[in-house]
């Protein structure tokens, strides 16, 4: 960690100046015995104390050793190897010490009997000399680590700043770029040319955010446009100010393409799709028919609206085309128009800057137009959006472009607009509830989305895939249905649609005890009748065919629309099984 070694020019230059002042032979060594400092000439690669030597003794001992005459010095020059050729009268060894840490040896050294006396004599003065020189030693090696580990720091530094996973440039003080990455010069397209002027990037910008940003010494993230190439590109700018002891020392400078922070919160948020058609449930020629047109139309980029009511599966529909569109790599993005509070729902789709309200977030929110750009913006339930925003979102769809709120900067969008209602649009549109032009530019390719009630063939199907599914999510093993079950399920009108009856079937698999569900695993009043016409909903007389209509409905409903069925509900009508089927024609020409 601390070798002399690293700083053997300047060990040399000490050894000398050591010599010079106190008119004594001085040689400085490492722990490994390598002699670095030599006074009387310049070191050489091989030279080293010896094994025995006094200077290995210091270093052993690490304490400061006198040698007043080394001839009487029988314990340790009498083993050294290098005794015959040594003229050194008496010595002085000093060890280096840093705090506990054993750094080397300092050795002054008398050859004459003149010096030997005047080594003898200020031997205390040499000795508080060597130790305020050793210090500085100490020093000089401190200051060369500390070099060393900056230049350790700033490589991996260097190193860190290329392997980010997004454009980042250095700032000074003076605003001059100290550094910047691979990733920073393909986005503005510098090349492997030098780039110290901040300049060079303002010429890139459209207006004038950015001047203000850098110039802040608070952290602060705003979204610039800049011109590359001849195109205008969102970017998400992140300047983030180096303060020490209070004093601004530069900057570092993120930049993050919208579009690709934006896939990158789509993937974490799961707002992706890759919900196919052959997953959508139903082998009615009607689904059929619906699922081949719904493939067909995936292939434009033209506003689709879906109509149907609840609990159809209007938006694993969306979703389905979304996957077989040409936007399909793109984020999914849903919006129930109907869930978001009214004051909620501007900001909710468009987004907002910072300031533009009371409890807005610092830095602004992006809203759900820019999220989805580059894919799908599933607005369901888009009959409850207010008439007031309906202008803006008309303007959006026509224009690909929206603002935040609180801005007067057109933000481009890219993306295909599917909604879906359950609401008659174009009922709304008559009554002034729906703006007529928005209905146009939603309605472009319609596809309605039949009630269960209108595809029966499907409930056995669905009974079984929500067994399964239940049947695996609760740990059950149930068979299947009672016959009379399935028949009271396949005649019921299903008014809650699909969601209806997969919730039947999830409390019909929790509840049942035994192998097969029975009409009392329903839930309760699930297929109960509706009671007799209050007077509030049709008055007090109504039309005789009206009255009879209704209840020939009810005794369908409750023995079924079977031949044993309608046998057990004209009895209960007190008529023939024949008048019966007669009047049920009779409705149907109705």
């Amino acid at each position: 960690m601390f070798e002399l070694v690293n700083i053997q020019e300047y060990v040399q230059k000490m050894a000398v100046i050591i010599a010079t002042v106190l008119d004594m032979e001085v040689l400085i060594g490492d722990t490994h015995l390598k002699i670095l400092g030599d006074s009387h000439l310049q070191p050489k690669s091989k030279d080293y104390f010896g094994k025995n030597s006094i200077s290995a003794r210091a270093l052993k001992e690490k304490k400061v050793i006198i040698i007043e005459e080394r001839k009487t010095e029988t314990a340790t020059c009498k083993n050294c190897s290098k005794k015959e050729n040594c003229d050194i009268c008496s010595m002085i060894v000093l060890p280096i010490m840093k705090g506990e840490i054993l750094i080397g040896s300092v050795a002054i050294y008398a050859s004459t009997e003149e010096d030997k006396k005047k080594l003898i004599h200020k031997r205390k003065f040499f000795i508080d000399f060597i130790t305020k020189m050793s210090d500085l030693l100490i020093s000089k090696l401190e200051e060369n680590h500390e070099n060393l580990e900056l230049k350790v720091f700033y490589k991996r530094l260097a190193l860190l700043i290329e392997y980010i996973d997004f454009a980042l440039i250095g700032l000074d003080e003076n605003h001059n770029i100290i550094n910047c990455n691979s990733k920073f010069r393909k986005m503005f397209g510098f090349g492997d040319r030098e780039i110290k002027n901040l300049n060079e990037i303002f010429d890139y910008i459209d207006e004038d955010d950015f001047y203000s940003l850098v110039n802040r010494t608070v952290f602060e993230e705003k979204q610039v446009i800049f011109r590359i190439n001849g195109k205008q590109v969102s970017i998400i700018v992140t300047c983030d100010p180096i303060i020490a002891d209070g004093i601004y020392k530069g900057s570092l400078i993120y930049f993050k393409k919208t579009e690709e922070l934006y896939k990158q919160i789509n993937k974490v948020s799961s707002n992706v799709s890759d919900f196919k058609f052959d997953q959508i449930i139903g082998s009615s020629d009607v689904v059929k028919k619906i699922k081949e047109d719904a493939h067909t139309f995936a292939k434009s980029s033209s506003t689709i609206l879906i109509q149907g009511e609840s609990g159809t599966g209007k938006e694993l529909f969306a979703r389905a085309i979304h996957s077989e569109s040409n936007v399909s790599k793109g984020p999914f993005i849903a919006v129930n128009c109907a869930a978001i509070p009214d004051n909620l729902l501007e900001s909710e789709l468009f987004g907002y800057e910072e300031g533009a309200f009371t409890g807005s977030v610092k830095g602004g929110k992006i809203g759900k137009f820019e999220l989805a750009n580059g894919g799908t913006l599933f607005l369901d339930e888009v009959g409850e959006m207010p008439i007031h925003l309906q202008s803006k979102l008309l303007r959006a769809i026509q224009e690909r472009k929206i603002q935040r709120i609180g801005s007067n900067r057109d933000v481009p969008v890219k993306i295909r607009i599917i909604a879906a209602t359950n609401k008659n649009l174009s009922k709304m549109v008559k009554t002034g509830e729906f703006r007529e032009d928005l209905y146009y530019r939603l309605n472009v390719i319609p596809l309605f989305i039949p009630a269960l009630r209108d595809r029966r063939e499907d409930i056995p199907v669905f009974l079984d895939y929500f067994l399964n599914t239940y049947n695996k999510a609760l740990n059950k093993n149930i068979k299947g249905f009672d016959n009379n079950v399935k028949e009271l399920m396949y005649n019921y009108s299903w008014p809650g649609n699909i969601r209806e009856l997969q919730n039947t079937v999830e409390y019909a698999v929790n509840i049942v005890k035994g192998n097969f569900i029975s009409i009392k695993d329903l839930p309760p009043r699930e297929f109960s009748y509706e009671e007799e016409p209050t007077e509030t909903e049709y008055g007090l007389i109504r039309p005789l065919k009206e009255v009879e209509a209704l209840y020939i409905d009810r005794a369908l409903k409750k023995y079924g629309d079977t031949l044993e069925g309608k046998e057990n509900a004209a009895k209960a009508l007190g008529i023939s099984r024949a008048t019966l089927y007669r009047k049920i024609q009779e409705k149907k020409k109705d």
